[in-house]
């Protein structure tokens, strides 16, 4: 699977996804919807897209027209995040009130620091923290985005520091270009052969991923970049989705290679796992992980023997955490310097982990310690930094982990009841917070929403219990949430009416 269509399936994960939030480059001053808990939007329609991190924007689309003519305001949802009744339109929220319309939102960078956005046909950049308002590309010389299944033409690494643009000027070679955006520096990024159709920047921001057609596959004469046929909705003002199928493509088949944004030789997509630093991340036949530089130079990290299966990438320290299919499943961390067997084990992934957020602590479900006596627990946490397994003191799954922390749920199969529990590593503290009403995950600073319950996870506290459907979670700890009176409005798949706004939750006697 390509870089696009990993980062594309975590995009459309359902709302119990966590969403952890990342730390700006620098601070600013509270602005806009941070000072101020007023109305955002107005009594129509209201399709929540996103929000930062820390409240200082928030972007929705709503109807505020009855472009139908049928003498009511009103949007509809299907399956498919697609919308009838009257057309929505984008709206960015710098502040309570009605907003500024938009042409179009494409994304955020993972900070929540930079906007990407579309005004008067102009693809812009917005620095929400010093307003800065830049043009990436004029009119008519990037990609549309809109078709579903279609990559963004930007891509931002997980540091919020670099930028990738993929445009061109009509009739003329597309390229890419790495902007520097703490001072604006661009550089192009070299693709190769072939005709550019895409391009990612992998989340470390020192490697890009491209698409290119190098060969008329479908025989029609000409070069096409391939469209998916799926029942996924278009990106423009998307409602929520609840499911979708895929049923191939038309157009010709791209080939996909990675290559480091300062220049290099580029490798080929299918014979590598992922970059980590400076090389790359491969497997060779006989099931040996090794990783290759830009000089050629090898440098094995899991030996044949173990023939291991990648349970996590751990590309800040270097290391791999693999089941060693070949001797029982043991759980071991290895890398260049590293091979420590962790005494469990742990049944491979049904498929290999390469993508995730970085993280200390990285949950496994053991199946029995190494000496084949059963597991100590349900779950056990893999301390990275430490090289050691810690079992979970209750019997339940892990949800969540920040640092040293982690929540758990303690799921009870005879009354259906689920118990959510706090669990320091460090401290050995532990403690029941509450019992969950609710479903989906979601997290900003050191607050996380976990199934209706709002966690303050420095304080290891419960800060209160979220009624009604969450759209957003700010790191003051407000929530964006549709009110539980509406719920048979959305039963009913019809978009709730704004205007909403940041509230407080309440604390628990």
């Amino acid at each position: 699977m390509n870089l696009r269509a990993l980062i594309a399936s975590a995009l459309l994960l359902p709302a119990c996804a966590a969403q952890r939030a990342q730390t700006s480059i620098t601070t600013a001053p509270p602005t806009g919807l941070q000072q101020a808990e007023g109305p955002i939007g107005t009594p129509h329609p209201f399709v929540f897209q996103a929000a930062a991190s820390d409240g200082r924007w928030v972007v929705a689309c709503q109807a505020r027209e009855d472009t139908n003519g049928d003498g009511k305001l009103e949007v509809l949802y299907n399956l498919h995040g697609g919308t009838r009744g009257d057309a929505l339109l984008p709206y960015l929220f710098l502040e309570p009130g009605e907003g500024e319309r938009l042409d179009d939102f494409l994304t955020s960078d993972p900070t929540g620091r930079y906007l990407v956005v579309v005004r008067g046909g102009s693809l812009r950049l917005l620095d929400t923290h010093t307003g800065q308002d830049t043009e990436l590309a004029a009119p008519g010389t990037f990609p549309d985005s809109t078709a579903p299944g279609s990559a963004l033409p930007v891509s931002f690494s997980l540091d919020g520091r670099r930028l990738l643009l993929v445009s061109g000027e009509p009739e003329q070679r597309t390229h890419a270009t790495l902007i520097h955006l703490e001072d604006g520096r661009r550089q192009e990024v070299p693709h190769g052969p072939g005709e550019l159709g895409e391009a990612s920047l992998f989340p470390e921001g020192d490697w890009a991923m491209f698409g290119v057609l190098t060969e008329d596959t479908d025989g029609d004469g000409k070069l096409t970049w391939p469209q998916v046929n799926t029942s996924l909705s278009p990106r423009f003002c998307r409602g929520p989705i609840m499911s979708y199928g895929r049923y191939g493509y038309t157009g010709d088949r791209p080939d996909y290679v990675v290559a480091p944004v300062t220049g290099g030789p580029r490798f080929q997509m299918s014979d590598v796992l992922r970059p980590v630093g400076d090389s790359v991340l491969r497997r060779d036949e006989q099931g040996a992980l090794f990783v290759e530089n830009v000089q050629g130079q090898r440098t094995e990290w899991v030996p044949t023997s173990c023939r291991g299966a990648i349970h996590y990438v751990d590309v800040e320290r270097k290391q791999l955490l693999v089941s060693c299919t070949a001797q029982g499943n043991a759980l071991e961390l290895h890398g260049a310097t590293v091979h420590q067997p962790l005494g469990l084990s742990v049944e491979p992934p049904r498929r290999e982990s390469l993508y995730q957020e970085p993280t200390l602590l990285y949950p496994v479900t053991p199946t029995t310690q190494a000496d084949g006596a059963p597991a100590l627990s349900t779950q056990s946490v893999v301390d990275l930094e430490k090289r050691t397994v810690h079992p979970i003191p209750v019997p339940g799954e892990v949800h969540y982990t920040e640092g040293t922390r982690a929540l758990v749920v303690q799921a009870s199969e005879s009354d259906r009841s689920r118990r959510l529990w706090f669990f320091d590593v460090a401290t050995g503290e532990k403690r029941e917070l509450g019992q969950q009403e609710a479903y989906g995950l979601m997290a900003a600073g050191s607050f996380v929403y976990a199934g209706g319950l709002l966690v303050d996870m420095n304080a290891g506290q419960l800060v209160g219990q979220v009624d009604g459907e969450l759209q957003a979670l700010d790191t003051q700890g407000r929530v964006l949430r549709i009110s539980s009176e509406i719920n048979e409005i959305l039963e009913q798949q019809q978009a709730p009416l704004g205007p909403i706004q940041w509230s407080s939750v309440s604390t628990p006697r």
